[in-house]
């Protein structure tokens, strides 16, 4: 029993280490082309040709992170198994009313 949870807890940390090294590396790339994409509007050459997509884009992944911290901070994340039980439930029910 000690041995399964030691291995759980081995293969648990193993995934979290590599959550945190993928979101590192993925943020490190995303900052760069971020960065190098404001370096290439000040060129010349480039001025403006994207700034209301950027922008756009800046808001929907602005809203979404919104969303997402919200879904954390509100507990939305704590019980995911639930809904599946709950639209099984429903079913189960709305056959026994034989409609």
């Amino acid at each position: 029993m000690k041995n399964a949870f030691l291995k759980l807890n081995r293969e648990r940390r193993a995934l979290w280490i590599m959550m945190i090294v993928g979101i590192l590396f993925g943020g490190t790339a995303f900052a760069y082309k971020i960065s190098e994409f404001i370096f290439t509007l000040n060129s010349p050459a480039a001025q403006g040709f994207a700034d209301v997509p950027v922008t756009v884009y800046f808001f929907v992944a602005g809203g979404w992170l919104c969303l997402l911290v919200w879904c954390f901070t509100s507990g939305k994340f704590n019980d995911l198994e639930q809904a599946k039980y709950d639209v099984l439930r429903m079913e189960e029910e709305h056959e026994r009313n034989g409609q």
